[in-house]
């Protein structure tokens, strides 16, 4: 055989070996019942999987020759879950300083806040991504949260594999505070903190139109080159701005203001989103809220309601959940927040949709994530049961189309302290 035939029959053979792996794999989930996120129920549905993605989705299927199988008859498959907005990877432990990346510390003056970036310190080792893994999360945001500045930095999306290369996409968004806790950081009053937030806009255009031009003109330097140039996505109307704001007259504002500069906006918090639920539709703002949220914590929180998921709802509005107690230690409960926004009136197809497709979405990403159809990333969990019922929990959870373990620090930490009688266990850690 001479060299160039042998260099063609190697190359077969190695073609034909990464074949037969890609043949291989294949998983296929059938008998289910499959919630898709966008409001289809497939009753003893199946699901092919191949190469990360969906391949086939429907009901009475057939599992392709030496395809994993796995009978979820009697139980339900959704679309992974995803987390809307956290600190996922940036956040360990809560009281311990070293241990947080989550903005700078308001006391020192810090003088950066929009050019911060999450996936400079994103950690894909973190603890708390097994435990929400293993609740059925794949994707989060997380996020900055603002220092003295108004502005808190660009969030990012992840997958919840724990993998190097975790982040989904970079950038995705950028905080910002506004209402009450925005008038915190200019002045303590709401005034300031609007002109401080249309000034900056506007120096933030400025920048972008000639940055040359700008950095040659005097300044007071109140306005960091840095922070400028990483809102210029936002005043492009490219990239969304993350809105903490609550109360019904700051939102009103908010929409004016995004009219007027063409922005793209999420408001995170909402607790009075309901009253201006019609002009958010109009508007095309989606709402991250707490369905728990009905009592004033705060002022601006007077008009918080428990409907206030079924109200924007109705009214059109994209809605997904955040708050306690699935704050980014417990993201997993964010089921359960779902199903106390059912109780109080959102549709459950909506709810599934909150929990999944809503939030994809929102960043841009649903043509590849947040529902079960033909050609989308693969991300899908198997409950034993109802998942919105606080008993059901999550039997199996693909990402990228990639089984995962569940196992994780909280299980491993039940293992060894249930029987404290061991002896292997520390001295002070044995029972009586």
């Amino acid at each position: 055989m001479t060299i160039r035939n042998r260099t063609i029959a190697l190359f077969l053979a190695a073609a034909l070996a990464q074949g037969a792996a890609y043949a291989q794999d294949v998983t296929a989930i059938m008998n289910a019942r499959v919630l898709t996120g966008a409001g289809e129920t497939i009753e003893n549905g199946d699901i092919i999987i191949r190469n990360g993605r969906i391949a086939q989705i429907g009901a009475d299927l057939s599992a392709p020759a030496g395809a994993t199988v796995i009978d979820a008859a009697g139980k339900t498959v959704t679309p992974g879950i995803f987390a809307p907005i956290s600190a996922l990877g940036l956040s360990e432990i809560n009281l311990d300083a070293e241990a947080n990346d989550i903005g700078p510390d308001q006391e020192v003056g810090f003088p950066l806040g929009a050019a911060l970036d999450a996936t400079d310190a994103i950690r894909p080792s973190s603890t708390l991504i097994p435990v929400n893994r293993a609740g059925g999360v794949t994707r989060a945001v997380t996020a900055p949260a603002p220092g003295d500045s108004l502005f808190g930095g660009r969030a990012a999306v992840i997958d919840l594999t724990g993998r190097a290369n975790s982040i989904t996409r970079a950038r995705v968004g950028q905080v910002v505070s506004l209402g009450y806790s925005g008038a915190a950081r200019a002045g303590d009053t709401r005034l300031g903190a609007w002109a401080l937030f249309r000034e900056t806009l506007d120096e933030a255009r400025s920048y972008a139109a000639n940055p040359n031009d700008y950095v040659r003109r005097a300044r007071d330097g109140r306005h960091v080159i840095a922070d400028l140039k990483a809102l210029g996505p936002v005043v492009a109307g490219e990239q969304p701005l993350l809105v903490s704001i609550n109360g019904e007259a700051d939102i009103r504002n908010l929409i004016r203001v995004k009219n007027e500069y063409g922005l793209r906006v999420i408001i995170v918090g909402g607790s009075e989103a309901w009253k201006v639920a019609r002009g958010l539709a109009a508007a095309n703002i989606s709402v991250i809220l707490d369905p728990l949220a009905n009592l004033p914590a705060q002022f601006e929180d007077l008009g918080s309601t428990l409907e206030n998921a079924a109200r924007l709802n109705a009214a059109g509005v994209r809605i997904a959940f955040t708050g306690t107690p699935s704050g980014t230690h417990n993201l997993r409960a964010l089921t359960q927040l779902a199903g106390i926004a059912v109780a109080y009136g959102l549709p459950y197809d909506a709810a599934i949709a909150a929990l999944t497709r809503n939030p994809a979405e929102m960043y841009g990403l649903g043509a590849s994530l947040g529902s079960l159809a033909t050609g989308k990333t693969a991300d899908i969990v198997v409950w034993d049961g109802d998942p919105l019922e606080v008993t059901s929990a999550a039997e199996a959870v693909f990402i990228n189309g990639a089984r995962q373990d569940l196992d994780n620090r909280q299980a491993a930490l039940l293992r060894r302290y249930r029987d404290l009688s061991r002896g292997d266990l520390p001295f002070a850690y044995r029972g009586d």
